[in-house]
């Protein structure tokens, strides 16, 4: 059994995603929901703990991970801020990584293969050591859902080193940096194309470590991300689920205008770094 704290989470599309959930794990996993609005739950889904703050509430959603009642963080109708902050404080003990990232499940009706995006939800703009530590997270979370060797796009506008674009310039900058590494294959300035079509790359006639078989895309800032992250879900159909990595458990972010089918999605990428360990 999983259990799964909600901070705020009595909403009517935490509660299907909890219908959802049920009708996929039946009883392997369960909800303990923390709010200080009333219990919406009239079928039994989860179990309520009301609170009089949102501080006292935040609180005691995100110590029950801490002592193991519960596996993993969703985050409900509270702000992202606020539940990291107090993710974050030193007393919880919950950091496991120099820097937290948001890593995304990606399926794409397009590909045959897992594909994950980082980091698309948190970094706004990352120096090249954040980038690292970004890859570093990306590739502990690839280990954990079979990814043994994944290969690494480093995103920029063009395969071609240019001086005058920062992406190319980290990227390059970041090859050179993980060119010894041998968990993973980290490799760029890549475009897109190249990143995921075989296609382009024959057009192309590319050559490179990584032809059209990324497993994990980096993109170099939080605005190519989320464009990236959008258009994948609005004119290609995918169902893309993202959690925050670098602490203990996994923590699953969730929006009011997501899909209920990338709620549960992203439920299932958290269940899939924790069934790992």
């Amino acid at each position: 059994m999983r259990t799964v704290a909600v901070a705020g989470g009595s909403r009517e599309e935490i509660l299907e995603l909890a219908r959802l959930s049920y009708e996929e794990y039946k009883n392997d996993v369960s909800f303990i929901v923390f709010d200080t609005e009333d219990n919406i739950d009239t079928e039994g889904l989860w179990e309520y703990r009301h609170f009089e703050t949102e501080e006292e509430m935040v609180y005691a959603s995100v110590k029950s991970v801490v002592n193991k009642e519960s596996d993993i963080i969703l985050k409900g109708g509270i702000k992202t801020h606020t539940l990291l902050k107090e993710v974050l404080k030193k007393e919880h003990d919950l950091k496991t990584q120099d820097l937290l990232s948001h890593v995304a499940l990606v399926n794409l009706p397009a590909l045959d293969r897992q594909l994950l995006l980082t980091d698309a939800g948190m970094n706004i703009n990352p120096s090249e050591d954040q980038l690292a530590l970004i890859v570093e997270n990306a590739i502990n979370i690839g280990q954990s859902i079979g990814l043994t060797q994944p290969k690494i796009a480093l995103l920029s506008a063009a395969e071609n080193f240019n001086p005058k674009m920062p992406s190319s310039v980290i990227a390059k900058n970041m090859t050179e940096r993980f060119k010894e590494y041998k968990e993973a294959i980290v490799y760029g300035p890549l475009s897109l194309d190249l990143a995921l079509s075989k296609r382009a790359v024959e057009h192309k006639r590319f050559k490179g470590p990584i032809e059209g078989d990324a497993d994990i895309l980096v993109v170099p800032n939080i605005d190519v991300g989320n464009v990236l992250y959008k258009s994948l879900l609005l004119f290609g159909d995918a169902t893309i689920g993202g959690t925050i990595v670098g602490t203990k458990v996994p923590i699953v972010l969730t929006s009011r205008s997501d899909k209920v089918r990338s709620k549960l999605y992203a439920l299932k990428f958290a269940l899939m770094q924790i069934e790992s360990k």
